[in-house]
């Protein structure tokens, strides 16, 4: 008999067959056994063997749990046909006589338009409609190239760039931006191969989610990522936006102290923008403060530039860079230097650009 013929799972599928959230049946020995409707609207298949799962741990062992069950959170590495990605889950696992469990799976997306968000995220992925952008960002003064922030490009079934506020702020405001992370990092390793072939140094910033940096299996990945491409400290760094909270300090600055001991530089982005930013610098190992673009739009009003003195005198007491977003003017660049935020970015100095025509300016 499988999982899915006993009277309690039987149960749980006709309940769930028509639920809103996507929700899979999972069994160690079997792999995926069911999925309900919204499930096969959001993997675009019917077919559970296009589905698969990495194995899942039990997180309990008590006879409470083994009473009543037991739920928690995980990334699940998700295969769907020719790909892979992360996943974020609530996994509920439910006890049934002998001795045995299955686990119910209930994907995290809590609004419609998230799901239409991941189910289009997901076609991306799979048919290669996956790219990045690289803008450069610059030596204020000199003019040099110090680092170049990677940016996700989306595309349409037509080739059009989808604008990133329709799926991004859905996928990462429900936590699910990690699903896009295996794929970015294999479009990094073209940048990686360009630079080595030119013999070119600076950094190259990978932009995510602060949600995205605090999973478990993040970390081990960047790593691997760096060993396996032969990369140099400082070649790769990580752009963390504020606008997942970091709810638990200490095992963030666990997680950015492991990187930066790797060679891994760490940006705050979107400095400012946020009521805790403060905090981030005094509880986290940051390495680069980038200012709001909205601190470039206002820089010629004297509040903002007090304000840009406050976070400058910041960052030289704490040793940290800092750098200027959004710069569209040469007064908005010669107010930032004398102001004593010495690199920035904007369309002023480059405009995000795709890989082919990036590499014909070098």
């Amino acid at each position: 008999m499988t999982i899915i013929e006993d009277q309690q799972a039987k149960y749980l599928i006709k309940s769930l067959q028509h639920h809103p959230s996507p929700y899979l049946i999972f069994c160690k020995d079997v792999g995926v056994e069911w999925m309900n409707q919204s499930a096969q609207y959001v993997f675009d298949t019917s077919e559970i063997n296009d589905i698969g799962i990495a194995p899942i741990l039990s997180h309990g062992t008590s006879k409470k749990i083994e009473a009543i069950g037991s739920s928690f959170q995980s990334d699940l590495e998700l295969s769907l046909r020719e790909i892979k990605f992360f996943l974020r889950s609530r996994i509920h696992e439910i006890p049934l006589d002998k001795d045995e469990s299955f686990f119910l799976i209930e994907v995290l997306a809590q609004s419609e338009a998230a799901l239409d968000a991941l189910k289009n995220t997901i076609s991306c992925l799979e048919n290669d409609r996956i790219d990045m952008a690289y803008q450069k960002q610059y030596d204020l003064a000199t003019g040099d190239l110090v680092s170049v922030e990677t940016l996700l490009r989306l595309k349409d079934e037509n080739g059009d760039i989808i604008p990133n506020d329709q799926l991004i702020p859905l996928v990462e405001g429900e936590s699910l931006f990690s699903l896009v992370v295996l794929a970015s990092m294999q479009k990094l390793k073209e940048i990686f191969a360009f630079k080595k072939d030119k013999k070119l140094d600076f950094t190259v910033f990978l932009n995510v989610s602060a949600y995205t940096v605090m999973q478990e299996n993040f970390c081990n990945l960047i790593l691997d990522f760096v060993k396996e491409n032969d990369l140099n400290p400082g070649d790769l760094g990580l752009e963390i936006t504020e606008t997942a909270e970091l709810e638990d300090r200490s095992r963030a600055s666990e997680y950015f102290e492991k990187l930066k001991k790797h060679g891994i530089p760490l940006a705050l982005d979107d400095f400012g923008a946020g009521y805790s930013s403060l905090s981030y610098l005094r509880d986290l190992p940051i390495t680069l403060v980038k200012l709001d673009k909205d601190f470039s739009r206002t820089v010629s009003e004297e509040d903002t530039q007090e304000l840009v003195r406050f976070v400058v005198t910041i960052c030289n007491n704490m040793e940290l860079g800092m750098l200027a977003e959004g710069i569209e003017t040469e007064e908005q660049e010669k107010t930032f230097l004398e102001l004593g935020c010495h690199k920035g970015q904007g369309y002023f100095h480059h405009r995000p650009q795709f890989l082919k025509d990036f590499e014909e300016e070098f």
